[in-house]
């Protein structure tokens, strides 16, 4: 019992990391990160890290921020439904800058994820234009499937949408793919 409550204890430190990489997650997200946990487990964990400061769970909302005064990015938090559905295969991931919402690694590729708000298509198109062909692979985040045709910069290995709850559904120009 001892050993199993410090291997759970054990995910404090990279939670607390993602907290301050992302600043806001989902317990939804946590859970999916961590499956191992039992959700009661999980919410146990957090609420030791919130009772001591090192972070602060907004339950009605779902949320959990590295901080009071932290504001939930709707982009990172599409974004990351995008990464975890990579998780097995993740070598590395952090928070990027203005265009790209994250990076992520696996052994063999690299990843930027990039969120495009309806009405914001022009404006990425013209931001993401000039791709280097060794720049990491795009995964585009659109908010409705209706945006897909209006957007056209190099580089997109796929488009996608992301429900609240997680769901990802994976799009080409030409139609729906396999996730």
């Amino acid at each position: 019992m001892q050993y199993r409550n410090q291997q759970q204890e054990s995910h404090l430190p990279e939670i607390l990391r993602l907290l301050s990489t992302y600043h806001a997650l989902s317990l939804l997200q946590l859970e999916a990160l961590y499956p191992e946990l039992p959700q009661q487990k999980l919410l146990l964990l957090l609420k030791k890290l919130e009772k001591t400061g090192r972070l602060t769970l907004v339950p009605e909302r779902n949320l959990v921020l590295h901080t009071g005064d932290s504001v939930p990015n709707p982009s990172t938090l599409a974004a990351f439904w995008v990464l975890l559905d990579f998780r097995e295969d993740i070598t590395y991931h952090t928070a990027s800058d203005f265009p790209v919402t994250l990076t992520f690694y696996t052994q063999s590729d690299a990843y930027d994820v990039i969120h495009i708000p309806e009405e914001k298509e022009m404006l990425m198109n013209h931001t993401l234009s000039a791709y280097k062909e060794d720049s990491p692979r795009r995964i585009a985040v659109v908010d409705d499937a209706g945006q897909i045709p209006l957007l056209d910069f190099p580089g997109i290995a796929a488009f996608c949408t992301v429900t609240p709850d997680g769901k990802v559904q994976y799009y080409r120009k030409q139609g729906v793919t396999d996730t």
